[in-house]
């Protein structure tokens, strides 16, 4: 567009521009200001037009576009403000400096600030500062933080003397970028400002020019600085601020000078020249309603704050004076902020910080004061950043920064600091009252204040010659319109507001009918206009009209009768709290009733000093303790109390109102807590919602005006609000870790380290057994005010249960954890409000010693498994051969036991030889005759069949008997192994009774048995059974052989009481050895001149291989008596 248009364009736009200025500064009253307005206007206008009419040779030639400034600056007057609470930061000592020249917010919600030594991350509570550390690449690389910026990445890029760095949160590292001027030198530059424009590309201001820089790839991109020869280059490299606006168009702020930069061509294509700054404080911001800002620094007088309308290029400073004094000011403006809700905040180099008033077209400066501790710390603001939740961050020359919220609180403190010259450094406030004209009367300490409903002008009264001793704790007004107060020690006052006099009603005490006591703790009008006053003694009356108090007592002579407050039910009774509990005093009556608290009755009154009391719309009433809020129960006298633990934010209540809404409001020591009666929920609110303090205890300091207004009030001073206006926040901080130690060392990231990345960004972390002493750390990143946030929290697998703790215990210690798997979880919440989920959570793990590892133990399982297989394997061959050791060494016994029992038959049987042959010999010599008999009667003429036959039968008869002798010898004789069957122990006797009948009769013996007919058979060798009989028989016949008289043997056979087969041999021969009926059966043990010793041995052990037992005893009269028993093994048998 040729320029010529583009100058009467201009011109029109000048008188658009001329209209919206007075839309900026409407409601300004100062008709100057319009003039001054309407003069730069029509300057600008006349301007304009001079330029479209004259030959302009910027048409053909490459000079650069210049704008205009108006010819007079913008007047705008500046007021003073007090509606800020600053805060200054918790644990400032941990800043690397006070200066702070940068803030930023990173996207985990931590507060960043830079300063002259390193950059500090804030969390709320404590300070993390980063500095650069000799011999470590990726520390800070320079400490004076010129710059600080975040990407929207949300990486950190940080301006130092000589690097551009970037700060990776999660790994908690810097990166170095070496920014060089072109020049042979190579002299590294100071990155002074950063920006970003929509591409992502970084913009750097330096000493040396503008500088791109690529933040992907990590290198510059485009270097531009001032050409002399070249009237499009910038016109200075000491550049301040660059950007880019919201339609594209990227600016360059130097010292002297703001551009429109095109950075394609590298050339400037509009210079606008500021006016002269000398500092080094400069800056552009482009708000949401679309206006261009400049501040800088002031000199002359000149304001550093301007308008810049880039349609018609034209710049407004803004001059701004005392609104008071009329007074220019001389105001550097450095820094602008715009916060959440669009208004804009100024930095100013001595008139404190600056806020923007759009509405009424003014400046309104929050200046340090001295009185106010609440108040900005200083007057010189260097930096301004803001939070997510809302918060202002102001930075100053020379002290640390402060902090307030620009949310305006449902809370607002009452009075103003510093109210009298006689203040004693007080903030209590002992009485708030509100008459029908809507003025505010307050109680304060030797004065009443009056403030005006409209000009807030304060007024103070006291009565003459009294000071301290005047002490205002009660006021109320009567329906004629008087004001009544009552003091501490000074009895009620009557107060005349017209003429400002008080009158004195005291406990007089020749005066029944004076006050009871000149301590005054509440005054109250019933519906019928009576006044009634609680005293330290007792409950007055009093008739105004007469001046006469009547006393009432639940005890005449009681000196002591304290009531704090009264309270009117629809009965027109009166309900009164006190020191003796909850009284219910009947006026037409004078009768008291009393509720008090009782040890062993948890439904009594929780308390005994009632300090309010209230009847709410329902009728119901209520009773605020110093253990709690009580509701009455009238049907049964029985209390429901409220307590901390059920969401009070102290036991201790002072002061209860009711709203429209029939919730509870209530003064405590810990703040001010709202009751839901329905849903019995408590909401408590503390100095992060605007209270000025925390303690609204002291007097009974409450009030509820004609409007639904509240005021409470108590030794932290006097707040006030509309109870529909208290929204609850629905902010929920966030909660992070922030540190993490190991033997109470800071843990670092890095290779080697159990943190792979920063504490604040891992969700799990690997501990070795050797790492058994850690602690981790944690914070809600909420600034409002710190010391309310509350935690809580959780080592799953090992803890049952959350562990509460205040904001002074954000740190966790574990000891000595066994290994395994755990999940560490933390909450937080703000004073009693809900628990924030899902908080922050951190898993755990932690390993095992290498001997305690699954793999070391498959090993060891393996190696063990391995090694008792082995030794499995051994011991089975072992055992099997020591097996077959035995069983060859048991053979070898047993036949050694047979061989020794068929020797030992065999030297009895040879013993037996003699009668063996005689008991042969006997039946063959019968044989022999039988058979000569037979032939005889064979041999005549007629022989005699029958009696032959007869002889013949008698012949085998014999014959056979002889042969059954031998056979039986034989079997005696015979050696071979023990073959175990069913044997008949009767046949067995029988058989021995038959081979040793001719040694029994050689020796005169009667051998004899008794048999048991039905005896079952036993299992077991028949020989070997036979053998035991027939030793024992034997050595029953060698002990009778020299015995005189009766000799007789006898053998039995019978059951015993156990079943089994029970085998006597009774002998009436010489008897045992006397003491040694056991030691018969020892081996070689005999008593016999020629015995081997045995005998007896082997019949032993022959019974027990069977099953059986052998032992003996004596007989009586004489003799000896051997038994064995062996187990049944078969049916009984009958005896043949």
């Amino acid at each position: 567009m040729p320029s010529t248009v583009r100058n009467h364009d201009s011109a029109r736009r000048i008188l658009q521009q001329w209209s919206r200025q007075v839309t900026l500064l409407r409601g300004a009253s100062m008709r100057s200001s319009l003039f001054t307005l309407a003069g730069l206007s029509l300057a600008a206008l006349l301007c304009a037009m001079a330029r479209a009419q004259g030959d302009f040779s910027s048409n053909t030639s490459s000079v650069v576009a210049q704008g205009s400034v108006s010819a007079r600056p913008m007047r705008v007057p500046v007021v003073p403000g007090d509606d800020i609470i600053f805060r200054e930061l918790s644990n400032v000592k941990g800043l690397s400096q006070t200066r702070v020249l940068q803030i930023v917010q990173d996207d985990q919600g931590f507060m960043w600030f830079g300063t002259q030594y390193g950059l500090d991350r804030y969390d709320g509570h404590t300070f993390r500062v980063f500095t650069p550390v000799p011999g470590s690449v990726n520390s800070l690389s320079g400490a004076y933080i010129y710059a600080l910026f975040k990407d929207r990445a949300g990486m950190l890029w940080i301006g130092c003397d000589q690097f551009l760095d970037r700060f990776d949160p999660t790994t908690e590292t810097f990166t170095h970028y070496r920014i060089e001027s072109d020049a042979s030198s190579r002299v590294p530059l100071s990155v002074v400002h950063i920006s970003q424009d929509r591409a992502g590309m970084l913009w750097l201001a330096t000493g040396d020019g503008l500088f791109g820089f690529d933040p992907g790839a990590g290198h510059i991109t485009h270097h531009y600085i001032h050409d002399s020869h070249a009237p499009s280059s910038l016109s200075s490299n000491d550049l301040r601020t660059t950007g880019e606006d919201r339609s594209g168009r990227f600016w360059v702020l130097g010292k002297s000078n703001l551009e429109e930069f095109d950075r394609e061509t590298g050339k400037v294509t509009l210079r606008l020249v500021l006016p002269e700054s000398g500092g080094d404080g400069a800056s552009f911001y482009e708000d949401r309603l679309g206006t261009f800002w400049i501040v800088y620094s002031a000199t002359r007088g000149e304001g550093g704050l301007a308008t810049f309308d880039r349609t018609t290029n034209v710049i407004t400073n803004f001059s701004l004076y005392n609104s008071r004094s009329g007074k220019m000011m001389s105001v550097g403006v450095p820094r602008i902020l715009e916060d959440e809700e669009g208004t804009l905040w100024f930095a100013s180099g001595g008139e404190g910080l600056l806020k923007f008033d759009r509405e009424h077209g003014r400046i309104i400066s929050y200046r340090h004061q001295p009185e106010n501790v609440k108040s900005i710390a200083e007057d010189r603001v260097i930096a301004l950043g803001k939070d997510h939740q809302g918060n202002i961050w102001t930075a100053f020359h020379a002290r640390a920064p402060n902090v307030f919220s620009i949310k305006r609180p449902a809370f607002s403190p009452l009075l103003r600091p510093g109210l009298s010259p006689n203040s004693l450094g007080e903030y209590i406030v002992d009485a708030i009252y509100e008459d029908q004209e809507g003025v505010l009367w307050v109680g304060i300490t030797g004065s009443l204040l009056r403030i005006d409903p409209k000009s807030g002008e304060y007024a103070f009264f006291r009565p003459s010659g009294s000071w301290l001793d005047f002490d205002p704790i009660t006021i109320t007004e009567d329906r004629w319109g008087t004001l009544w107060l009552g003091t501490v020690t000074e009895g009620l006052y009557r107060f005349n507001r017209s003429t400002g006099e008080f009158r004195n009603y005291v406990h007089r005490p020749d005066d029944p009918s004076s006050l009871s006591a000149s301590a005054i703790i509440h005054i109250f009008i019933d519906r019928a206009g009576r006044m009634w006053l609680a005293t330290r003694n007792g409950l007055d009356s009093f008739d105004p009209s007469t001046g006469r108090f009547a006393t009432y007592k639940r005890n005449g002579q009681s000196g002591t009768e304290n009531y704090f407050d009264i309270d009117e039910d629809r009965n027109g009774g009166l309900w009164l709290g006190g020191t003796s509990g909850l009284q219910h005093f009947d006026p037409m009556t004078g009768k008291f009733t009393g509720y008090e608290h009782r040890l062993d009755d948890p439904y009594s009154l929780s308390d005994n000093r009632v300090t309010s009391v209230h009847v709410d719309h329902a009728g119901t009433v209520w009773a605020a303790t110093q253990s709690g809020l009580d509701k009455l129960n009238p049907e049964s006298g029985t209390f429901t109390s409220y307590y901390a633990k059920d969401g009070l934010p102290s036991n201790r209540v002072n002061c209860i109102l009711e709203d429209q809404r029939g919730d509870l409001w209530m003064s405590t020591n810990r703040g001010i807590s709202r009751f839901d009666p329905v849903a019995k929920i408590f909401k408590n609110y503390s100095t992060a919602d605007g209270l000025p303090g925390m303690d609204f205890t002291g007097w009974l300091t409450c009030f509820k005006g004609t409007t639904g207004k509240m005021f409470f009030g108590g030794f932290s001073g006097a707040t006030h609000f509309y109870p529909d206006s208290v929204v609850d926040s629905e902010y929920v901080p966030p909660v992070v870790f922030t540190d993490f130690r190991l033997f109470g060392q800071p843990v670092e990231v890095g290779s080697g380290s159990p943190l792979k990345k920063s504490i604040s960004y891992a969700d799990h972390i690997t501990l070795s057994h050797l790492q058994s002493i850690f602690s981790v750390e944690f914070a809600a990143l909420s600034y409002s005010d710190t010391s309310l946030n509350r935690y809580r929290y959780k080592l799953e697998g090992l803890d049952l249960q959350w562990t509460e703790t205040g904001t002074d215990q954000r740190a966790v210690n574990y000891t000595a954890l066994p290994a395994g798997k755990y999940t560490f979880h933390v909450q937080t919440a703000t004073g009693q409000s809900d628990w924030g989920r899902p908080g922050a959570t951190l898993h755990i793990r932690v390993l095992p010693p290498w001997w305690l590892t699954w793999w070391f133990r498959a090993i060891v399982a393996v190696g063990l498994l391995s090694l008792i297989w082995g030794f499995y394997h051994i011991r089975v061959r072992s055992i099997k051969q020591h097996y077959l050791e035995r069983r060859q060494a048991e053979e070898e016994l047993r036949q050694a036991q047979a061989d020794l029992a068929h020797a030992s038959r065999v030297s009895s049987m040879g013993e037996l030889t003699a009668s063996l042959a005689h008991e042969v010999n006997q039946p063959i010599a019968a044989a022999v005759t039988d058979a000569k008999t037979c032939l005889r009667w064979l041999a005549h003429d007629q022989p005699d069949l029958d009696e032959a036959r007869m002889a013949a039968s008698r012949a085998i008869k014999d014959a056979t008997r002889a042969s059954e002798i031998i056979k039986r010898v034989r079997l005696l004789f015979k050696k071979g192994t023990p073959q175990r069957e069913l044997v008949d122990l009767n046949e067995i006797i029988r058989e021995m009774m038959l081979l040793l009948h001719s040694e029994a009769t050689q020796y005169g013996i009667l051998a004899r048995t008794e048999l048991t007919a039905d005896l079952p058979h036993v299992m077991g060798d028949r020989v070997q059974l036979q053998q035991v009989l027939m030793n024992l028989m034997m050595n029953s016949i060698d002990a009778m052989k020299s015995v005189d008289g009766t000799r007789e043997l006898t053998i039995q056979s019978q059951r015993d009481e156990d079943g089994q087969v029970l085998i006597s041999v009774r002998d009436t021969g010489i008897g045992l050895p006397p003491q040694k009926a056991e030691q018969i059966f020892d081996a070689f043990f005999t008593t016999k001149a020629h015995g081997t010793g045995m005998g007896l041995r082997i019949s032993r052990s022959i019974v027990e291989s069977n099953g059986g037992r052998l032992w003996a005893t004596d007989n009586a009269p004489r003799g000896a008596r051997f038994c064995f028993t062996l187990p049944s093994a078969g049916p009984a048998q009958g005896v043949a």
